[in-house]
């Protein structure tokens, strides 16, 4: 597929284009922080994680029918209201209660081309060449919004659709920029100010059907690509890894770590290829309906409202599990008692936003790779066994039992289960081509660490694997003091930042079906969805609370949700994809290998699914 070009000379494509005018100089000291680093600075690496993580927030497509996810220009509909995403302002990502931008940028165009023919911009109006490109201001559109919503509200009978969309175009001054002002009494907008892009760009692409739809170009470089990508593989899931070496043994178990990461790397290069197929392929779900229709979309978000469900239970478990082991008894302070105040300590972050949120993961991140140097550091802190990487334990060539092989297939293969966010990732690079690249950056990062926690883990503690190696840890007498506090606040972190973020699809999909989030000019309606959407965030939470008490042991459950979860969406489903998509390119030998991928990870998933609730 190639990116349709539109002829400068034909005025129905000129919509998607803005008034290519000279923007004011910013002084040094007015910019946003960052922004004069250019593509990778700080404040565009924020801006690159934020969105990630509203990919990760948004997975689930409500939208089971529709075809695909893109920005349409108010006018490219014939005649009608437009059927185009709505986005959060301020990220640049789809939102349900977000802005129509697309009407936004149609009052600016026709604005800008009304001044630029005055001469207003500078010059006589300016050639074709240069009256027009695709490059758009976002503060430019924030402006807008502001300004349409203050004007919505002193003039009746507008619509909370026609935002932005008054009389005669929105009159935005050409040199008055707006900036979020920092206020250091407001934690919001600073994060607001960090983590805004500066600008957004539009392309007209053109899918395999010969359509032609506008969308949003990418922002992302390659290494935020791959930052962002560490982050969403890198998770709790690493720390059951050395009970699933013990269970598989080392022959089995360290080499089928190995081909997990290759295997679902190899399968993340399969989805690449068969979004190349379609430019309009977006995301995953997208993928789905491009192969299967709307069925394979009603499909995927069942599996993946399965999947958050089991993130979130597995972070609570870790969050009481962790703070049990520091303070609690069988008497007064049980596992179950922690779990409990789980919900009141992580309930409120269900209610922050994803700026917030975002800053939370980024030290979920932080600490769980501290967690592995610190359980490096354990290791030769101790001289003697056991947590010793001086006096290592007792350890297994094979696995002890056949249950313990297949309770380890699920564990091993877990923490490679980052495939729901890739198609996103890809479509907001600058350079897709690149994806291929960065996932061998990505996945050669995530083995490394991997592998450590896998081994180090093992050696230090044996057959006394427990369910979370901090856990081990944090039990385990001979470290010093402050050891102790360090990792359990370590660990409690990553619930902390994790816990809203799996919340918040399933809280989405629970509002679309309650129709909590449509739009609505009756006052007591708004009240009714406020109060309902309210009760939904605590619902899904307590939910949580309640599958982590009947469901306490952490290695069960990471290992159900990689053999029954991992499996179909990181291996299974690709391949699906690919041989659908792509079955005119494949060759007959390739096509042999990603059969036998699916069928053997069929096999596996259906063991170790099997294997969780029969032992």
């Amino acid at each position: 597929m190639s990116s349709y070009q539109p002829n400068e000379d034909d005025e129905s494509t000129s919509l998607m284009h803005l008034k290519s005018y000279r923007r004011p100089s910013i002084a040094f000291l007015d910019a946003p922080i960052g922004s004069f680093k250019g593509p990778n600075s700080l404040h565009n690496f924020a801006s690159s994680f934020t969105r990630a993580q509203s990919f990760a927030a948004t997975k689930i497509d409500n939208q089971i029918h529709k075809k695909r996810s893109f920005f349409v220009s108010a006018e490219d509909e014939d005649g009608g209201s437009p059927e185009d995403e709505t986005f959060d302002a301020e990220l640049m990502v789809p939102s349900a209660r977000g802005e129509r931008l697309s009407i936004v940028v149609n009052d600016l165009n026709q604005r800008n081309q009304l001044m630029a023919s005055a001469g207003v911009y500078g010059g006589s109006g300016g050639t074709p060449s240069d009256r027009y490109n695709d490059v758009f201001y976002q503060d430019d559109v924030l402006s807008a919004l502001n300004e349409g919503r203050s004007r919505q509200n002193l003039t009746a009978g507008i619509s909370p659709s026609s935002y932005g969309t008054g009389a005669g175009g929105i009159p935005i001054h050409p040199n008055k920029r707006m900036y979020h002002a920092p206020s250091m009494s407001s934690v919001r907008s600073m994060l607001s100010l960090a983590t805004t892009a500066s600008h957004m760009a539009l392309k007209k692409i053109e899918d395999k059907d010969g359509n032609v739809v506008t969308v949003l170009e990418g922002q992302s470089t390659a290494p935020q690509t791959v930052f962002n990508s560490v982050n969403i593989l890198i998770g709790v899931g690493l720390l059951a890894l050395p009970v699933g070496i013990l269970k598989a043994g080392w022959v089995i178990g360290v080499p089928f770590l190995i081909l997990s990461g290759l295997v679902t790397c190899w399968t993340a290069g399969l989805i690449s290829k068969a979004m190349d197929t379609d430019s309009t392929i977006m995301t995953y779900a997208d993928l789905g309906f491009a192969s299967y229709g709307s069925l394979a979309k009603l499909i995927i978000s069942l599996i993946f409202s399965l999947d958050l469900m089991g993130a979130g239970v597995s972070l609570v478990v870790l969050f009481s599990d962790s703070v049990y082991a520091l303070l609690g008894d069988d008497e007064n302070w049980t596992k179950t008692k922690f779990k409990l105040i789980g919900f009141f300590v992580l309930t409120p972050f269900t209610f922050m936003p994803l700026s917030v949120l975002s800053v939370f993961s980024l030290l979920g991140i932080a600490s769980t790779i501290s967690i592995t140097l610190l359980v490096f550091l354990c290791g030769l802190i101790k001289p003697t066994a056991p947590g010793s990487l001086l006096d290592i334990m007792p350890t297994n060539l094979w696995p002890q039992s056949y249950p313990d092989f297949l309770l380890a297939i699920g564990i091993i293969a877990a923490p490679f289960g980052g495939h729901a966010v890739f198609p996103n990732l890809k479509s907001d690079m600058r350079h897709p081509y690149k994806f291929i690249d960065t996932l061998k950056i990505t996945y050669g990062i995530t083995m490394l660490t991997d592998c450590l926690m896998a081994i180090l883990g093992f050696l230090m503690f044996g057959n006394y694997c427990n369910n979370e190696i901090t856990n081990n840890i944090l039990i385990t007498k001979g470290y010093p003091g402050w050891l102790y506090p360090l990792i359990s606040g370590l660990i409690c972190l990553v619930p902390l930042s994790k816990t809203a973020l799996n919340a918040k699809p399933i809280i989405s999909t629970c509002s679309s079906i309650l129709k909590l989030d449509v739009p609505t000019d009756s006052r007591l309606i708004a009240v009714f969805q406020s109060t309902g959407t309210f009760l939904v965030k605590i619902g899904v939470n307590a939910i949580f609370i309640a599958l982590a008490i009947l469901f306490p042991e952490f290695d069960r459950i990471v290992g159900m949700m990689g053999a029954s979860i991992c499996f179909l969406v990181c291996v299974i489903f690709p391949c699906s994809f690919y041989l659908k998509l792509c079955g005119d390119l494949i060759r007959l030998g390739e096509r042999i290998v990603v059969w036998i991928a699916i069928v053997i990870s069929a096999a596996l998933g259906f063991m170790g699914t099997y294997a969780v609730f029969k032992y």
